[in-house]
C-alpha cells in the first residue's frame, strides 16, 4: 500500500507566496544539471497534498531542514520539496525521475549543510549557556568565600582585642602585686623592729 502524504502527516503548513518571496530561506541557485522551481509548482503540490494524489518517495531530516521526493498518483509528475520546521518553502517540479532523483540528492546535501551550521549555533549557544551558568555559581562561590573571610577576620580581630586586653590587665595586675607585695615586706619589717624594740624595752633589768 502506497504511503500517502498529507498536510496532517508531515506537519507542512507552506509558507505564504509574500513569505517566500522576502526570501525567509537562505537564496539558492538550481543546482548543476536541475531545473528552477515551475511557476505554481508550490501551489500545485498543495492542492495534490490536499487532495492526497500524491505520494512519498523519500524524505530526509537535517535538524530543522528537510528535503522530499514525491510523485504524483495519475501521472509521471515528481515534486522535490525543500521544507524548514515542516513547512514548505521551495518546490520543484520534474517529468523524469533521474533529475528529480539527482535533485533530491542535490538538495539534501544543501538542507544538511545548512543544518550543520544551525547545529554549530545550537551547541554554541548551549555552550554559551553552561559557561554562564558556571560563571554565576563561581560570582556566588565567590561572594560566599569574601563573606567567611570577613566574619573570620573581623572574629580574628575581635579575639586579638580580647589577649591584648587580657595581657594589659595581668601586666597591671602584676604590678599592682608587687607594688602590694613591698608594702607588705615593708609593713612586716616595721612590725618586727618594733616588736624587736618594745621586747627590749619591758625585760628584766640588770
Amino acid at each position: 500500500m502506497h504511503k500517502i502524504i498529507g498536510l496532517a502527516l508531515l506537519g507542512l503548513a507552506p509558507l505564504s507566496g509574500a513569505a517566500l518571496a522576502a526570501g525567509a530561506m537562505p537564496a539558492m541557485a538550481p543546482a548543476s544539471g536541475v531545473p528552477g522551481a515551475s511557476p505554481g509548482s508550490l501551489a500545485e503540490l498543495k492542492q495534490r497534498l490536499s487532495n492526497k494524489s500524491v505520494r512519498e518517495l523519500r524524505t530526509s531530516y537535517s535538524g530543522e531542514y528537510g528535503t522530499t521526493l514525491l510523485m504524483a498518483d495519475n501521472a509521471p509528475v515528481f515534486y522535490v520539496a525543500l521544507l524548514n520546521q515542516k513547512s514548505l518553502w521551495r518546490v520543484l517540479r520534474f517529468d523524469n525521475l533521474a533529475l528529480a532523483e539527482r535533485s533530491y540528492a542535490q538538495l539534501s546535501q544543501r538542507s544538511a549543510d545548512w543544518a550543520g551550521e544551525e547545529i554549530r549555533l545550537q551547541v554554541l549557544n548551549a555552550q554559551s549557556q553552561a559557561l554562564e551558568r558556571s560563571k554565576l555559581e563561581s560570582e556566588a562561590r565567590l561572594a560566599a568565600l569574601n563573606t567567611d573571610m570577613q566574619i573570620m577576620q573581623s572574629e580574628q580581630a575581635r579575639i586579638q582585642q580580647g589577649r591584648q586586653a587580657a595581657q594589659s590587665q595581668a601586666r597591671a595586675s602584676e604590678i599592682e602585686r608587687r607594688a602590694y607585695q613591698i608594702q607588705l615586706d615593708q609593713l612586716q619589717r616595721n612590725i618586727r623592729q618594733l616588736e624587736s624594740q618594745l621586747s627590749g624595752v619591758h625585760g628584766p633589768a640588770n
